[in-house]
């Protein structure tokens, strides 16, 4: 591995963080800033008889000039730029853990729906915002947009990228991806704000496919594709979509740019009134799946329809990984617990009392006489739960909580008869400090 340099200006290099074609990102610290930053260097030497080193050397100097134009924040931040001993450098704002949208192109990893809108959209608004300051990227597609840990968008390399509100001569033929070119960019005619929302809708085409509008044998049929024939309705890939999103995609797939949404706004816009429908239409499917699920469950058997939705909608849903500790023992958390998938193992002071599965719930001991939790819950298996306290249930009608009082009760019952004495003796212990009944149990004897 060859050794790394020591500084690039003032910027410390700490590691390697990425080799490409014509260039290499290292991991640096700025110690005026302390902060991390990326610093990409260019690796194409400068040979004024070689076009494509001028070319290529011309291109990376456009990153920083046009990105430095830039204060967004889903736009890859450049803070500088210098030569040092020939080689020219770039230094970006470093985002850690990111990964471009490239692996979600492929059928097998793609994203909700939503998801998907949530991204263009996303990145549409910060185009919109590039397009304002006069920057046409030019070179919008999965491998340009990347996603960090938190789950924030930046678009980066403006390699290409062109200005409009400047006479500046720019890099003439196709430069950029063909596979996200839109019509005028193929054949090389001027390129407008549109050109960029072309290329961000063939990336949206890919999110929700997992393939491109266009699959050309090589890049001549490509480019004939791309001007010639229309893309597919994504309906016919994926006849489940809302018909509002093959729309959206058309409109901005359009051939001719003055059929394409004017600004990145107008797109966004649209992407967001459907991806709030599809975020509720999303949150009724979840709560119909999680209705079958309680319905199923031998502790509704009891419950009308309505009683099982009241119940629903008063708890909470939760998920825990296989190995998560649920309750711990001495926990104030008095709630009723209702295992809906999984299973879980029962301790006290370390030792596993028992094991509970899909149907059963725990908590009834703390719920109904408040006393702190007096086991441990751990998950043994991925765990699905409604978790309920008396609080929430009050909200609900009488005979639901009547009904539901009943049944958890009948549950305590059944669960101290198979306890061992020394369990049973705890709980006497525990009970002795609660002689009045609690309204719980109260309400449930009809008293």
């Amino acid at each position: 591995m060859p050794e790394l340099p020591e500084k690039f200006g003032k910027y410390h290099v700490v590691g390697l963080a990425g080799r490409g074609n014509m260039g290499v990102v290292y991991l640096g610290y700025d110690p005026f800033a302390d902060r991390d930053v990326a610093i990409k260097v260019s690796t194409v030497k400068e040979n004024l008889e070689d076009t494509t080193a001028r070319q290529a050397r011309k291109l990376f100097f456009n990153e920083a000039h046009m990105a430095g134009l830039l204060d967004h924040p889903n736009i890859l931040k450049i803070f500088d730029a210098g030569d040092e001993n020939g080689e020219p450098y770039i230094v970006m704002e470093y985002v850690e853990g990111s990964h471009t949208l490239l692996p979600y192109c492929q059928p097998k990893e793609m994203l909700p729906v939503p998801k998907v809108a949530e991204i263009i959209a996303i990145c549409a608004r910060a185009i919109d915002y590039a397009h304002r300051q006069g920057v046409i990227h030019r070179d919008i597609k999965p491998s340009n947009i990347m996603q960090t840990v938190d789950g924030d968008l930046k678009i980066g390399d403006f390699g290409i990228a062109h200005r409009t509100l400047a006479d500046t001569t720019h890099v003439l033929g196709i430069v950029g991806s063909p596979r996200y070119m839109s019509p005028e960019q193929v054949q090389e005619d001027k390129v407008s704000g549109q050109t960029d929302l072309y290329s961000l809708g063939v990336v949206m085409f890919e999110l929700l496919t997992g393939r491109g509008p266009f699959l050309g044998t090589n890049l001549s049929s490509l480019i004939h594709q791309i001007i010639n024939e229309p893309p597919p309705s994504v309906l016919e890939l994926r006849p489940e979509l809302p018909a509002a999103l093959d729309d959206i995609l058309m409109c901005a797939l359009a051939k001719d740019p003055s059929q394409r949404y004017r600004s990145g706004i107008e797109f966004a816009s649209d992407l967001a009134g459907l991806f709030t429908e599809l975020v509720c239409q999303d949150q009724r499917l979840d709560e119909l799946d999680r209705f079958g699920a309680l319905r199923r469950l031998p502790f509704f058997s009891d419950f009308s329809d309505n009683e099982v939705w009241e119940a629903l909608r008063a708890g909470s849903w939760r998920s825990f990984p296989a190995g998560q500790t649920i309750v711990s023992e001495g926990n104030a958390d008095v709630c009723l617990y209702i295992l809906i998938k999984g299973d879980v193992k029962v301790t006290q002071r370390g030792k596993v009392l028992t094991t509970l599965s899909s149907g059963d719930c725990f908590g009834e001991f703390s719920y109904v006489s408040g006393v702190k939790q007096i086991h441990s819950i751990e998950a043994s298996r991925d765990v699905s739960l409604l978790r309920i306290n008396e609080e929430q249930m009050a909200h609900a009608s009488d005979s639901c909580q009547l009904r539901f009082h009943k049944t958890f009760l009948r549950n305590l019952i059944g669960r101290l008869a198979q306890t061992s004495g020394a369990s049973l003796a705890a709980l006497n212990v525990e009970s002795s400090n609660r002689p009045v009944a609690p309204r719980a149990a109260r309400a449930a004897s009809g008293d």
